[in-house]
């Protein structure tokens, strides 16, 4: 359907509309424009709109449902919910689809989305239908780990999943009737495709046959479909669907008496629906656990409609996988007795020649899901379930119980959750050594009811090199309660008013449970999954001590059985005291316990990180925004000092020739370069912001802008002062603008040689200076400090030449007075060129950074280096030495500029190394003689 936008209402519309009516040839050929346009930008819109039309209705689709006229009531108007389906499956196309390079494996599903259905004036309730069939194929990435032929062995283990998929299909555009009579849909349409090579767009002209089934029950689940090439060019002929229906007219459920008749085995306390967030309905929207996918299609709080579908890998895609072969038809109700789902299963049959002919049936299957009470090391899964077959073992359908459980379930749906901590003997032995450490005096370390607790860490490997991999640990319980419950309800009281136990073991340790998840998991290198552990964690001394189990499959194997749990895992963890300017967070190992030749032996893992505390991020985002606000007020402040400058100028006309060039270049460069070099990050940075820190902080970026703006500003200020001294040179007499020059040319022979020097030595540093460790900034958003940790990457590398040569370029406009100083000397003038505000002023702009450094490096401690805004280390000298030999600098030049605007320009030399003043005069007024004899004569 094509789509319009009315024009936006303008009070010039009547003024054009009555001058073009005074130019009909004008006013025509506006019209076909305007139309021709319009036609365009609805083909741009929805190219199939136009092309649908030429397909003809009643040569293909007449004598399945007879065209009739639209009912023109506005009551005519049917539910479009009634005939559409998300998930379905299609075969056939293979042609067509070559494009895509299909493979098995990937998932093919069918959408149909009707427009709008309206009810006709022809007899045998037929109705109008405008609709969007769209065909899609999903590439999954998916893991080697086969649960082999018989899934019903081994508990389905969860594989954590980071696939990548990658999209193609066709959408069509149809039109035509559908009889609720019958249950058929007949209707015509095109899609427009790129052909192979890309370059063109391709039409295609297909009939598309819906059959629906009149049953509104789980047998008339599935809606069969053929879609068809009206012509013979097309890429293909036939393509057959099956899908299921989301959502019958009146579904009426006919198995929920079978379902209560057996409904699993009591394995353990479960929550009821009054424990669980938006209740059965929200969990088992998509539900995932490994193998399997569980989707919700029609849920009214405690009795659901529902596909399963299974697969023999555990992958990722963004379909629902629907496939007849693997998929299951199910409803039932929740047990409140037994607080558990209670379900069947049936089976999809005699689509082996022919989808047309499939069937719901074989309703021998039962489901039975439940949400465990009590987690434990072993049993970490929020959700779990079986699927079991009634039948006998000699039938040939008969399969053994499965029994799934998925760990993707965020665990703050299930508010009531308990945690039985059930290696408690172990971790006494393995910690024991520890308990015995007395408390660190004047250290405080991390509360383990706060966000400090979760980090972001890298693990290096045994004998893997410098490779590491990145890791999030976040708890899962601190004592017997949910961690995301104390930190978003607080502590002391849980959801339920119960006390929270968190300390269970004594005043200073706490029982904990974590989850490690590996952030780079390589199914094809790396045999090893994510890690659960429990143990104590010792507030006093900042150590963390647990034992862990790791999800593992042997190598050179792909069955189900060999995949096993490895629990003889030790971990030990040492945070640093909150308050240390240490680069590290923490520091630990993780190392198994096991034999070096057991097959599951895993070497010494080192674990380092360098998340930041929840104090510091805190003092980091304030700190960052009153640094862009002194960036700001400094960058205003020499404008405005500038423009006094320029005033003093004005009123003191005779004193413009005696201001240094060299300087004024100086401080104009000074401010051009940061301006280039920041423009050329922001240039990089929009092709690649994956590293940067503040990449969504559309704020900050906003002050930068406004700070880029204001330092553009003053660079036009000083370019203003720049011209004005530099003509005020080129207007003076011969002698005097030579004597002038003479001045600056010294001054120039000075600063040159001492410029250069110091560039070659800020060269030979970086080139010496021995590689250090840098860190990379993950994604995390500025604001989500308090509660992301900061992901950081490591490497050593020497850093570039040009952010040395930045610095030193910075702690030449430090020391900006320096050519005005020399050039008042060579001048020997006793006027004033600058005025007080302008070399005071700005000198204070330049030295309060170094300033602030100081006050931040003891107010502070080690701040992180990646979040300067203002005093930032990368564009000028900073370190407490620094810092003080410039601020000294920097007071002396300004008292030296004051001494010779006041006394003269060598008032600070001895007088005996003076040129006494008058004589100069002397000889200037008897050369200014000589030159005017010689002119006479």
């Amino acid at each position: 359907m094509a789509t319009f936008w009315p024009p936006s209402s303008s009070s010039n519309y009547p003024s054009i509309f009555l001058y073009l009516q005074s130019y009909p040839s004008l006013f025509f050929l506006l019209f076909l424009t305007t139309s021709a346009t319009s036609l365009t930008v609805a083909s741009l819109v929805n190219p199939h709109s136009f092309i649908a039309s030429r397909v003809p209705y009643s040569g293909h689709c007449n004598h399945i449902v007879p065209e009739s006229p639209i009912d023109p009531s506005p009551s005519a108007v049917f539910s479009r919910a009634s005939l559409a389906f998300d998930v379905s499956f299609f075969s056939g196309g293979d042609s067509f689809f070559n494009r895509y390079q299909s493979q098995n494996g990937d998932v093919k599903s069918a959408r149909f989305r009707p427009m709008s259905i309206r009810k006709t004036l022809g007899d045998g309730k037929i109705y109008k239908v405008e609709a969007k069939l769209t065909l899609q194929i999903s590439k999954t990435s998916a893991f080697s780990s086969y649960y082999g032929g018989d899934f019903g062995q081994k508990k389905l283990q969860v594989t954590q999943i980071d696939g990548r998929s990658s999209w193609g299909g066709a959408s069509f555009d149809f039109s035509g009737f559908w009889s609720e009579s019958t249950g058929q849909v007949c209707m015509v349409g095109s899609t427009q495709v790129l052909s192979v090579e890309g370059t063109d767009l391709k039409s295609f002209d297909a009939r598309l046959v819906l059959n629906y089934s009149n049953e509104s029950n789980i047998y008339g689940s599935l809606v069969k479909g053929v879609l068809e090439s009206v012509n013979s060019q097309s890429d293909f002929k036939t393509i057959s669907i099956l899908g299921a229906r989301n959502t019958p007219l009146n579904y009426k459920y006919k198995l929920l008496e079978q379902s209560k008749l057996d409904c699993g085995v009591n394995s353990g306390e479960s929550l009821s629906l009054e424990n669980v967030l938006g209740g059965m309905c929200k969990v088992f929207e998509e539900y995932t656990p490994g193998f399997m996918t569980l989707l919700s299609f029609l849920c009214d709080g405690e009795r659901m409609r529902m596909l399963l579908s299974f697969s023999n890998i555990s992958s990722y895609s963004r379909l629902f996988p629907f496939d007849p072969r693997t998929s299951l038809v199910a409803e039932g109700t929740w047990d409140v007795e037994r607080n558990r789902f209670c379900g069947v299963s049936c089976r999809i049959l005699n689509f082996s020649d022919s989808l047309s002919n499939a069937v719901v049936d074989d309703c021998s299957l039962r489901l039975s899901l439940r949400f465990p009470a009590i987690l434990s090391i072993n049993s970490m899964a929020p959700v779990v379930g079986e699927l079991w077959s009634i039948k006998t073992e000699s039938d040939p359908r008969y399969f053994r119980r499965i029994e799934f459980s998925s760990l993707n379930d965020p665990l703050w749906r299930f508010p009531s959750l308990r945690y039985e901590y059930t290696e408690s003997e172990r971790v006494g032995k393995l910690c024991g050594a520890s308990k015995r450490r007395p408390k660190s005096k004047g250290n405080h370390y991390p509360d383990a009811q706060t966000s400090d607790m979760r980090f972001v860490m890298s693990v290096k490997y045994p004998g893997g090199g410098n490779v590491l991999r990145s890791a999030r640990a976040s708890p899962y319980f601190v004592g017997d309660r949910l961690y995301r419950d104390l930190l978003v309800r607080g502590q002391g009281v849980g959801v339920t008013g119960i006390p929270m136990n968190v300390n269970s073991v004594t005043k200073s340790f706490t029982n904990i449970t974590y989850r490690i998840r590996f952030l780079n998991l390589n199914p094809n290198s790396e045999s090893r999954g994510d890690i659960y552990a429990e143990g104590t964690y010792d507030r006093d001394t900042g150590e963390l001590c647990m034992v862990g189990c790791q999800s593992v499959r042997l190598n050179n194997t792909v069955a189900m059985q060999n995949k096993t749990v490895d629990c003889s895992l030790a971990i030990k963890i040492k945070f640093s005291p909150i308050d240390s300017r240490s680069d590290d967070r923490l520091k630990g190992t993780i190392e198994s316990t096991r034999e070096k030749t057991d097959p599951l032996y895993v070497g010494r893992m080192e674990v380092l990180s360098r998340s930041i505390y929840v104090h510091q991020a805190k003092e980091s985002v304030w700190r960052m925004d009153m640094e862009v606000v002194m960036v700001l007020l400094s960058n205003t402040l020499s404008c405005l000092f500038l423009g006094m400058q320029l005033y003093h100028m004005k009123k003191h006309q005779e004193a413009l020739p005696f201001i240094s060039i060299a300087m004024l270049i100086l401080l104009t460069l000074g401010h051009i370069i940061p301006l280039l070099l920041n423009f050329e990050e922001l240039f990089k940075n929009s092709h690649n912001q994956q590293n940067l820190f503040f990449e969504n902080d559309r704020w900050l970026e906003a002050k930068e802008i406004v700070v880029r703006i204001v330092t553009l500003i003053a660079f036009l200020l000083e370019c203003r002062l720049l011209q004005l001294a530099w003509t005020a040179r080129k207007t003076e007499d011969h002698h005097h603008r030579e004597s002038v020059w003479n001045a600056e040319k010294k001054v120039s022979y000075v600063c040159l040689p001492l410029y250069i020097t110091g560039g070659l030595l800020a060269w030979l540093v970086n080139h010496n200076r021995t590689p250090k460790r840098i860190v990379y900034i993950g994604k995390p958003h500025a604001r989500n400090l308090l509660y992301r940790p900061v992901n950081l990457k490591r490497s050593f590398q020497r850093p570039p030449l040009w952010k040395d040569l930045k610095s030193y370029g910075g702690l030449m406009l430090d020391a900006f007075l320096l050519p005005q100083i020399l050039f008042n000397g060579f001048s020997n003038s006793d006027l004033k060129p600058l005025a007080a505000s302008f070399y005071g002023g700005n000198s204070f702009v330049r030295l309060l950074p170094h300033a602030y450094d100081l006050y931040r490096s003891r107010s502070y401690g080690k701040s992180l280096d990646w979040s300067f805004i203002y005093a930032n280390h990368k564009m000028d000298y900073y370190s407490t030495a620094w810092d003080i030999i410039i601020l000294c600098i920097g007071f002396l030049f300004v008292f030296l500029i004051f001494l010779q605007q006041t006394f003269g320009g060598r008032c600070f030399i001895p007088k005996r190394f003076r040129v006494n003043v008058g004589y100069e005069k002397v000889v200037e007024l008897q050369q200014a003689g000589e030159q005017h004899n010689t002119n006479d004569s």
